[in-house]
């Protein structure tokens, strides 16, 4: 599985970068929104986790762009201010509080079932 990490916390980022590939996944690290959209253009990935708070183009906003260059894309946010409530009408599937329980993040990544519907269409 191909894991897009996006977090302008470097520390944060090699943490979790760490902990997913001891696991067994594949990751490839952003510390923006701007160089996420790069790696998005050139690799199909599986899941993005993105954190909720970035500059200048936050988690929402990085998702949206995301999921219109990837629509298959799996997106779920990592925010020590955000919650499950703050993803109305988005197309993330899950916030997970920072720091994030690695096992929780791992259950969450193999279920195959996703949101649907929360989107709001026009």
């Amino acid at each position: 599985m191909n894991i897009l990490l996006v977090d302008d916390d470097d520390a944060g980022r090699a943490m979790l970068a760490l902990t997913l590939r001891q696991a067994g996944l594949q990751v490839a690290a952003a510390s923006s929104g701007e160089q996420a959209l790069g790696l998005l253009k050139n690799l199909r990935y599986d899941v993005m986790i993105t954190d909720a708070k970035m500059l200048p183009m936050n988690g929402f906003a990085l998702a949206a762009a995301a999921k219109s260059l990837q629509p298959k894309l799996r997106v779920v946010m990592i925010s020590a201010v955000c919650d499950d409530r703050d993803l109305e009408c988005t197309d993330i599937e899950k916030c997970f509080p920072k720091p994030v329980a690695a096992e929780e993040l791992f259950a969450w990544i193999a279920r195959p079932e996703r949101k649907v519907g929360t989107r709001a269409r026009h």
